[in-house]
């Protein structure tokens, strides 16, 4: 019989109930037992959740990891409140709003003998677990550049919640984390930064736009991209490499099929539509050119949380390493630097 592991999410957001309930719900090693929020809770799909008011009760549950799924500008205090608390940590994006503050959580962690895993369940992307098979299975060959956009049209300043703009989280801390992170586990650390960090939308008070550019050994390039003022589509990867080039458009339907209501268990969860499938492109071993549809690997974001439980329950490695995401805020900061001196930084 498995170590049943007791859950408490704090925040019932589109993360806390999206992309971390389902997937603590369908894995038969925890139980999802507290939710700190005002909203109501789903009683026909979450029958056994306590509703908590505070932050504090959840600290005094006798839950063993605690999701922190809040406001970005609480992840650090939460955090640290729960792991001196004695419990197990899984901290939203951002894991920080900075680098230092990422550091003192990964010290507090190695102090307290607890996990902090930063939340990365983008790895699991149908459409980036289909670059590392390409990748392994050498089609691409060596890669000289990566480009990585996110097509999100959002012409008007209206917020998910207020708290965004109050305490000034743009879109370099919110969807730039996933982006570096993908980067990182392809690339590597990069060598250098450039950054370009706008506000298109002078109605909003935090940054809607974003171009880092990282540097690697080798004349090797990722170029990340958001922006927010731009209708047009744009690849969601472009991966070039001296063999071919991957090229694929839109979202991993993960995301789409949580906001519908459908949960991880049910038949084909994460498996791809054909229409969506990318495109690889390149020439052959008698040096034909080719162009080929390439099949989408099936995503599956419940992967992170069975890395989880495997960390908490068996010494396994954590799926994410918490030191990663010190690195993640190294590069946006110096991203922001670049785009505040027009340089280019070096890490």
């Amino acid at each position: 019989m498995s170590t049943l592991v007791k859950v408490g999410i704090a925040g019932w957001g589109l993360a806390g109930r999206y992309f971390h309930a389902p997937f603590i719900h369908a894995h038969e090693g925890f139980t999802l037992t507290h939710v700190v929020t005002s909203r109501e809770v789903e009683a026909d799909i979450f029958p056994d959740v306590i509703t908590l008011q505070t932050f504090d009760e959840l600290l005094a549950t006798d839950i063993d990891l605690i999701v922190v799924a809040g406001p970005d500008h609480l992840h650090v205090s939460q955090a640290e409140a729960a792991l001196n608390a004695g419990k197990h940590v899984v901290v939203e994006k951002p894991f920080s709003l900075t680098s230092d503050e990422a550091q003192k959580l990964v010290t507090l962690s190695e102090e307290q003998v607890k996990h902090v895993i930063p939340f990365q369940n983008r790895r699991w992307d149908g459409d980036f677990l289909t670059i590392g098979k390409l990748q392994q299975d050498g089609e691409l060959g060596d890669l000289y550049e990566i480009e990585c956009g996110w097509a999100r049209y959002k012409p008007t300043a209206t917020e998910r919640a207020a708290w965004r703009n109050e305490h000034n989280t743009g879109v370099l801390h919110d969807l730039g984390p996933h982006m570096i992170d993908q980067m990182l586990v392809l690339l590597g650390k990069p060598e250098k930064v450039y950054g370009d960090v706008r506000t298109i939308n002078p109605e909003r008070t935090n940054n809607d736009y974003f171009r880092v550019i990282l540097y690697y050994p080798n004349d090797v390039r990722a170029i990340l991209e958001v922006d927010f003022a731009n209708p047009m589509p744009v690849p969601r990867f472009r991966v070039k490499g001296r063999k071919a080039t991957y090229e694929k458009h839109g979202l991993d339907p993960q995301e789409a099929r949580l906001r519908d209501g459908i949960m991880p268990l049910e038949k084909d969860w994460g498996k791809e539509n054909a229409v969506d499938w990318g495109l690889l492109q390149g020439t052959d071993t008698e040096g034909k050119p080719f162009q080929r549809i390439t099949e989408t690997v099936s995503g599956n974001y419940g992967g992170f949380y069975h890395g989880v439980y495997e960390a908490i329950t068996k010494a396994a490695p954590p799926p994410v390493k918490a030191e990663t995401a010190v690195l993640q805020l190294q590069i946006i900061e110096a991203a922001l630097r670049s785009a505040n001196t027009q340089t280019l930084q070096t890490l």
